[in-house]
């Protein structure tokens, strides 16, 4: 910094001395000086500093004016920072403190503390905001948009052409920029986008409004992102499981026994998604039904209402990806993210199983029975039953064929179904 000053007043020097040579008057000479800066010499002597500033197609120039202080202790302020004082006086504070360590920015805002402004206006104009890479996700395929690299102002080299512009009277700078990088690239983005864990549900024997029903829940989060340490709510996401919301009359689980009711089927939505979470190495939050459904092992189904939600985590230090597909009777959740440093097995353990009671009831209204073909104390099974489980469950961590650990998750316990025959009145 001492030699940068050193070399600006030998540059001042040398232009006096060519003047006196020619028997120009300094007030009268002007010279082009490196880094896009004009001097103008003849204001050397002007109490307040001028000087235009080259942004693009447009000029914004700053000229230094006094403050009127609003106190006394503005006003004292003001005194120390040489704020209202000649433009001579106001530069030998500003060289102090360049030759102590300060970049020309601050060291021109003790004095100058109204150019930030000016500066700012330049900035406005010249910088090209660079444009980050972006996952994009259409038909069911993530895809990434490369990255843009932008502009931004060079301060420093901009303040250092306006201190030398002061030094010498005036004059003009042309505001210089650097290339500004965007925060995310395309190559960081594809490298946090493979394949976490994905789990399949099937449901081809289901009727075709509970089918409905599990397609449409599960189409929901098709393409949701969560960010890192943000939660995901199955709830919020899909939504209330009404006939407006185009879900439809099927079977769902109360209190141990199946019942009509709008939505059936949602839940096995949200134990695929439960599942997929689980062996993506997500932190996740479900309840257990008072029974254990068919299309899960005991442990690992997920049961959502208007009261139980599935909450999912991101515990990953990188965005989250999930994609859907339904057909066939089936449907697969798949979750894309940062790579995995295990895969990752749930394990469902039964500790013990209660056998299902038999219970009979009188089909008073023949609706099992044919009335004109059914005797009297004829038999039909109408509901299979279901053991009832307690159970624990999980989760293996591989490298490879290598067990690497096992944590427990949960502890569940079903309530067995009966086994239900319709007797012929």
């Amino acid at each position: 910094m001492k030699y940068a000053i050193l070399m600006m007043a030998a540059v001042a020097a040398a232009l006096t001395a060519g003047c006196a040579e020619r028997g120009v008057a300094c007030a009268e000479y002007s010279e082009e000086v490196c880094g896009g800066i004009t001097v103008q010499s003849e204001r050397t002597d002007a109490r307040r500093a001028t000087v235009d500033i080259i942004a693009g197609s447009k000029t914004i120039t700053y000229t230094d004016g006094p403050i009127i202080p609003s106190d006394f202790t503005v006003a004292a302020e003001i005194e120390t920072r040489k704020i209202n004082a000649p433009l001579g006086e106001k530069l030998e504070l500003v060289d102090k403190y360049l030759q102590n360590g300060a970049d020309y920015k601050n060291a021109l805002g003790v004095c100058f503390p109204l150019l930030c402004r000016t500066v700012e206006k330049v900035a406005e104009e010249v910088n090209v905001p660079a444009v980050d890479a972006q996952v994009v996700y259409s038909g069911g395929k993530f895809s990434v948009t490369p990255e843009k690299s932008g502009k931004k102002l060079d301060e420093e080299r901009l303040y250092g052409g306006i201190y030398y512009c002061f030094r010498f009277g005036g004059g003009s700078v042309k505001a210089a920029t650097v290339v500004a990088k965007p925060a995310v690239t395309a190559e960081e983005l594809k490298q946090n986008l493979v394949l976490r864990g994905e789990y399949t549900t099937e449901y081809r024997t289901s009727t075709a409004a509970r089918a409905h029903n599990v397609a449409l829940a599960a189409s929901k989060l098709d393409g949701i992102v969560v960010k890192s340490g943000e939660k995901l709510s199955f709830n919020d996401v899909v939504g209330a499981r009404t006939e407006e919301n185009g879900f439809k009359t099927a079977k769902i689980i109360i209190d141990g026994s199946y019942v009509d009711g709008v939505g059936g089927g949602a839940c096995q939505a949200s134990t695929a998604v439960y599942n997929a979470a689980l062996m993506a190495g997500l932190s996740a939050s479900a309840y257990a039904h008072s029974i254990c459904p068919h299309y899960c092992p005991p442990g690992l189904d997920a049961m959502i209402s208007s009261v139980s939600d599935l909450v999912i985590e991101n515990t990953t230090a990188h965005d989250v990806f999930f994609s859907v597909t339904s057909g066939g009777g089936r449907t697969t959740v798949r979750v894309y993210g940062e790579p995995n440093d295990y895969t990752i097995v749930p394990e469902s353990e039964i500790l013990s199983e209660i056998e299902p009671e038999e219970t009979e009831q009188v089909d008073v209204t023949y609706r099992y029975f044919d009335k004109s073909t059914a005797q009297s104390g004829d038999r039909m099974l109408v509901a299979p039953g279901k053991s009832g489980y307690e159970s624990v469950t999980y989760l293996n961590y591989y490298k490879g064929d290598e067990l690497i650990k096992r944590i427990k998750i949960r502890v569940n316990k079903y309530k067995p179904s009966p086994l239900i025959f319709m007797i012929a009145p």
